[in-house]
């Protein structure tokens, strides 16, 4: 069991995110956190620079969403939507928390993840925490 943990919830489908979700529950020790984490990558308009209205909708609709789908499956949750390199980004978030877990989804690798690494790999050799990484088959990613 596990006192702060950090499931971050990707682009996938619906049923993967709930599962994640519960997945993160079953570890939580009953008086721990957790923090849903979604990472916005790709904005065009933000380089260096704070986002654009557009992007803030982006954002808000994720926090939205998350929280919805939390509530419905009656599971307390602290929600971050942030914008940055997903890695990165998902890692500082757990350094923030003092998380002891770290929960992720894998996917089938494409050419992307071979030409820019994939988001698990870094996140699993550069935690400083427990990593587990769910890959569940037969899931819509």
């Amino acid at each position: 069991m596990y006192r702060t943990i950090i499931c971050a919830v990707g682009l996938g489908s619906r049923e993967r995110a709930e599962h994640l979700v519960r997945t993160a529950q079953a570890f939580l020790e009953a008086d721990g956190t957790l923090h849903v984490v979604h990472i916005v990558e790709r904005f065009p308009s933000v380089v260096n620079q704070e986002p654009d209205d557009w992007a803030i909708s982006v954002i808000d609709e994720a926090e939205k969403k998350l929280s919805q789908l939390c509530k419905q499956l009656q599971v307390p949750a602290l929600i971050h939507v942030r914008v940055g390199r997903a890695a990165d980004t998902i890692l500082a978030i757990a350094a923030e928390t003092n998380a002891d877990l770290i929960i992720v989804a894998a996917h089938k690798p494409d050419v992307l993840d071979r030409v820019f690494g994939s988001t698990v790999d870094d996140i699993m050799h550069h935690a400083k925490c427990r990593v587990h990484i769910d890959r569940i088959s037969g899931a819509k990613q």
